[in-house]
């Protein structure tokens, strides 16, 4: 049925009908959201790696072309450093995250740079520039930083002997932080 100006006679069918279509779509998308934010609160697999939880293990490859993952470090405590090439804050607290690495030895606990972001030649251009002396990862294709949900660098993780995260640094970290952070992972200072 149909008026005369050519409009339905029933308009709210045909809204009744898209909003019904959109309510579905949002439906779909959303539950997986809603279901991944029920597995995050619980502490499954899908959730984001936090204070109190399990480091996620990984292997990557070193600039010297030998593996290195979390596995290589269990047993001591670990600062994990994500670290770009270009990333001013990176640049900026490389220093300190230098000089925490020098100590490691005779502190007992080790230090390991995670490259992110960046290629093998500025990594490595940057790593004798900076003079750096611990080990470095590179996560050319992102899977650790993704796995550890970092958005960017830098982030640093504190993780105790038996591969738990006690502390964690998002952005640049201060000496003062570092400490603290060597601190709850258990190092001895």
């Amino acid at each position: 049925m149909k008026k005369k100006n050519n409009r339905p006679l029933f308009p709210s069918i045909r809204a009744a009908f898209l909003c019904s279509l959109l309510c579905s779509t949002a439906v779909l998308v959303l539950t997986p959201a809603i279901g991944w934010a029920q597995h995050t609160e619980h502490g499954t697999q899908n959730s984001a790696p936090s204070v109190g939880n399990a480091a996620i293990a990984f292997d990557l490859k070193s600039m010297d072309g030998s593996s290195v993952g979390l596995a290589t470090f269990r047993g001591k405590p670990l600062i994990m450093n994500f670290f770009a090439s270009w990333c001013d804050p990176c640049r900026e607290e490389m220093p300190l995250i230098n000089e925490i690495a020098a100590r490691s030895g005779k502190d007992g606990y080790a230090v390991l740079g995670i490259a992110v972001e960046d290629s093998r030649a500025a990594i490595m251009q940057y790593a004798q520039e900076a003079k750096l002396v611990f080990p470095i990862g590179l996560d050319l294709n992102s899977t650790v930083k993704r796995a550890y949900r970092i958005f960017g660098p830098p982030a640093t993780f504190f993780i105790d002997a038996q591969g738990t995260i006690r502390d964690v640094v998002i952005g640049p970290m201060t000496a003062e932080r570092a400490r603290e952070g060597l601190k709850k992972a258990g190092a001895t200072l």
